[in-house]
């Protein structure tokens, strides 16, 4: 699994401008050095107070966004449940740490492997916390920050993982679809993205994309249902809360495969939410988008970045 890891590039663009007269060249001296002080000032004063600033791994963010203490915990007793890594654990410095790996019980092998590239990533993913925002649905990796140290040389990036652990609160549905879509799974696709590169399809609503497939991976070694689509479909229903009148619901599909008397079987399992509570409703193409009995679709949601 770790042999797939990709290494992230960040392309960062400087430019710079020149005049031929001499008191325009001197403005343009005086206030490129401002701009490059301003750049480099705040990783240094990041540096300064965190001494593994340019160390790589998954980290609870030592900003202001940092996970607290209930929040961490989830994190930590889903990925556990996820992996069955029995040493697993954050550090006092914030960062995962897997213990012993050959002490698991139970838990998905791929998932194991995918905390283990996770943690052997050239760049570093800082967890988050964005209660209540009306940007983030469920989790999204937001855009790196490229930091560099001029005394040593030492560069990393280092990508926010931002999680809007209120979105969890807000999900209604089967058993087996809240388990199989849970703050654990919500991580873990977002590592996808940041240790292995995967990517999602959200212009096809009918198709996963390479990054849930993994998940779907991790659900079916788990005994989870797997997800159907990676977008969500949104149609017009009675709101979930106490209310009047019609809200727009977001649906996902969970879908296993058993064995019932003797003949295979599929079992669905649905989860919903009211998705103008939830995050950003992306467009779709009105061809693409799929009707529901007595019900009027609108659009569509990804529940992931």
């Amino acid at each position: 699994m770790t042999d797939y890891a990709r290494s992230i590039a960040v392309i960062r663009r400087v430019q710079q401008r020149f005049s031929t007269r001499a008191c325009q060249w001197r403005i343009c001296v005086t206030a490129a050095a401002f701009s490059t002080l301003c750049a480099f000032f705040p990783a240094l004063l990041v540096t300064a107070g965190d001494p593994f600033r340019y160390s790589s791994g998954l980290r609870n963010s030592p900003g202001e966004r940092r996970l607290n203490t209930k929040q961490l915990d989830a994190v930590l007793a889903s990925l556990r449940d996820k992996a069955g890594f029995l040493e697993m654990c954050f550090d006092e410095d914030g960062f995962l740490t897997l213990g012993d790996q050959a002490k698991f019980s139970g838990g998905s092998a791929t998932a194991r492997a995918l905390l283990d590239a996770a943690l052997k990533m050239p760049h570093a993913v800082d967890l988050e916390s964005h209660a209540y925002s009306s940007l983030v649905a469920f989790a999204r990796l937001a855009t790196p920050v490229a930091y560099q140290q001029f005394s040593s040389g030492k560069k990393i990036d280092v990508f926010p993982l931002e999680i809007d652990f209120s979105d969890m609160s807000k999900l209604r549905g089967d058993k087996q679809a809240l388990m199989a879509f849970d703050i654990g799974f919500v991580i873990l696709h977002e590592i996808g993205h940041a240790a292995l590169g995967l990517r999602d399809t959200p212009g096809d609503l009918q198709g996963l994309g390479e990054c849930e497939e993994l998940i779907n991976r991790i659900r079916r070694e788990l005994n989870l249902p797997e997800r159907q689509t990676y977008v969500a479909r949104i149609y017009s229903a009675p709101a979930l809360t106490p209310a009047h009148g019609l809200t727009r619901l977001a649906e996902l599909v969970f879908a296993r495969a058993v064995e019932k008397q003797g003949r295979m079987q599929i079992e669905k399992f649905n989860l919903r939410w009211e998705a103008s509570k939830v995050g950003p409703i992306m467009n779709a193409p009105a061809q693409s988008i799929i009707k529901a009995r007595n019900t009027k679709p609108i659009t569509a949601m990804a529940t992931g970045q």
